[in-house]
């Protein structure tokens, strides 16, 4: 509607204006009643748009009906005073976090800026990733994540970083649940912060060790208190039975012999150490949320040996609650949290993936492998560095089905749980001189464990094996009508959700997926141990028959000592028999 500001003169009332009539009519119309305060021209103007939206038939009948039922709509009493309970939606308590978060990373951003104007950029990278340029490249090769996810996953990770000692932030992935999903990051502690945590660990160790022989000292007094007074309980009773010596009034002890308990010489092997933090498998730290910008990140624990020996042996989905028990067999040492950290070093091992030669080893690690050829930690404690000589790959030969073009910059779990084997030799030769005959069947088997190595660092895709025929990677590029500017996607199939893609220098890795690894046939628990030989099988446990009586004679004659005469003892024994066959008879006697 346009508005005119040019004031008209009224015509005089001796000439006609149609125009004029209209609108002293409207002004009329739109006066407001002292009693409702409503006006006919809003009435009007309603009842009107009602009948047009419902239409009904006969509407000149029911006009007065329905200009009834709006008056009454409309109408309130004066006694009313209760007023309409407002009822905020459910995203209103949303909005008001997301407003928070978006203010505080503003702050963020200003502070930051004025303290990084001096640093370099690869600080700032070190510091803050670019998820928005993240999205850009997987959005071309259809994966990645709806862009309000990003962006809110962009902003609550600056605020983890303002908050946290951290560097070498990326975004890990997503791990789908039911009914919550885990968005999950990954960082590396600052050198001051990891020095921190190291020295906490070595205290905490440290008292865990004196603990534990605290109470095996006290145990030991206490069986060694009980097996005391048995002893001194049994040489009463052995003093107080005598049996009387044939000719001599002098009693003679009874020698009480027992055979001895059979023991039990098995000894639980030597529990895998876990690995420190800031190596291994505890190297990087992850943090985990449900919803970024609405919760909080929480820091995953660290992942020990024998969670990731059994996560091997378990398939399980997520629940989205950090403290969800597992119930499981064999029974998992842990809690959801420890599950899900094992999960994700799994997946971080097997599809970690890098073009070949963006990586290169340092200078330090070149010479020790001169030094020392085919070590352990060769393979899994060398550092990697980014190659600034790194030449990028046409697009045909990242795609190559041989998979010769790509690499693995993770290092290997070995089935021990651990990226280092562990040698258990080491703790078996602290053993103290006492409990060494009891323990060599133990260090025998101990001895029989061969030692590990995975395959080192960098080692091309194409020598990864082939599962139930399943390939272990599939390989596209995001266009084929523009191959000059198209990104090559590579795709694990062992573990389904697993991306990398690369384009130019610029390369990443995520997961969005369940969290389990592909079984080509459907699961099933393992199957119950046997039952293991507490005893070794010995003529003291082994059940015998019972001797006769003449094999009991001849027992005491080889027993008899040289001095007596075995005439006196077969005499003896005719007496014996002569008396019970008298008394038989006196037996036989009385009863008739």
């Amino acid at each position: 509607m346009e508005y005119s500001y040019t004031v008209e003169e009224a015509p005089p009332d001796d000439v006609p204006s149609v125009k004029h009539d209209i609108r002293r009519a409207k002004k009329f119309l739109q006066k407001h009643s002292t009693e409702s305060g409503d006006s006919l021209y809003d009435h009007l103007t309603e009842l009107l748009a009602k009948l047009l939206a419902e239409q009904p038939r006969n509407a000149v009948d029911i006009f007065e009906e329905y200009s009834r039922k709006l008056k009454e709509e409309r109408f309130k009493t004066k006694t009313d005073h209760l007023r309409d309970l407002y009822v905020p939606p459910a995203q209103y308590d949303d909005a008001k976090k997301l407003i928070k978060l978006f203010q505080s990373v503003r702050q963020i951003d200003e502070d930051d800026q004025e303290r990084m104007e001096d640093e370099e950029e690869d600080d700032k990278k070190k510091k803050y990733p670019d998820m928005l340029d993240l999205l850009f490249y997987f959005e071309q090769t259809g994966v990645g994540l709806p862009r309000h996810e990003m962006v809110l996953l962009n902003l609550s990770i600056r605020k983890l970083a303002s908050t946290m000692p951290l560097e070498n932030i990326r975004f890990w992935g997503k791990i789908l649940g039911k009914p919550k999903n885990y968005y999950v990051v990954e960082a590396e502690f600052q050198a001051d912060e990891l020095a921190r945590r190291l020295e906490k660990a070595e205290v905490q160790t440290q008292r865990e060790k004196e603990e534990p022989e605290s109470e095996a000292a006290a145990k030991f007094a206490e069986e060694e208190a009980a097996v005391k007074t048995e002893t001194e309980a049994m040489d009463e009773i052995v003093g107080a039975t005598e049996i009387p010596h044939e000719g001599t009034g002098v009693g003679k002890p009874l020698e009480l012999v027992f055979p001895p308990l059979p023991v039990n010489l098995w000894r639980p092997l030597p529990e895998v150490p876990t690995e420190k933090i800031g190596s291994g498998l505890n190297k990087k730290v992850y943090f985990v949320c449900n919803a970024p910008g609405l919760d909080e990140w929480i820091e995953l624990p660290t992942v020990t040996p024998q969670q990731i020996v059994i996560a091997r042996q378990i398939v399980r989905y997520c629940t989205g609650n950090l403290e969800t028990p597992i119930h499981s067999f064999p029974p998992f040492p842990g809690v959801e949290k420890n599950y899900l950290r094992a999960q994700i070093a799994r997946i971080s091992a097997t599809t970690h993936v890098s073009p070949i030669g963006f990586f290169t080893f340092g200078e330090e690690d070149e010479d020790e492998e001169i030094e020392e050829e085919r070590d352990e930690t060769i393979y899994a404690e060398r550092e990697l560095s980014e190659n600034v000589h790194y030449k990028p790959l046409p697009i045909k030969d990242l795609i190559d089905s041989t998979m010769l073009n790509w690499c693995h910059h993770s290092p290997y779990i070995l089935k021990q749980g651990r990226t280092i084997w562990w040698n258990p030799e080491k703790e078996e030769d602290i053993v103290d001189e006492e409990i060494v005959e009891e323990d060599e069947a133990d260090r025998d088997e101990v001895k029989t464990i061969e030692k590990e190595i995975g395959p080192p660092l960098l080692t091309p895709l194409s020598e990864d094996a082939t599962v139930d025929s399943v390939i272990p990677w599939t390989a596209r590029q995001s266009s084929y009508l523009q191959p000059d500017i198209a990104v090559a996607l590579v795709r694990s199939n062992v573990w389904p959700g697993a991306f990398a893609f690369v384009v130019g220098k610029r390369f990443a890795n995520v997961y969005i997926g369940w969290g389990h690894k592909y079984n080509a046939y459907n699961y099933s628990p393992p199957d119950m141990p046997s039952v293991q030989d507490q005893y070794k099988i010995g003529p003291e446990i082994m059940e015998i028959r019972d001797p006769t009586v003449d094999e009991e004679g001849l027992y005491r004659v080889a027993r008899l000592s040289p001095t007596e005469p075995e005439e006196e003892v077969l005499d003896e024994e005719e007496e014996d028999d002569d008396e019970e066959e008298d008394e038989e008879e006196e037996a036989e006697e009385d009863d008739v």
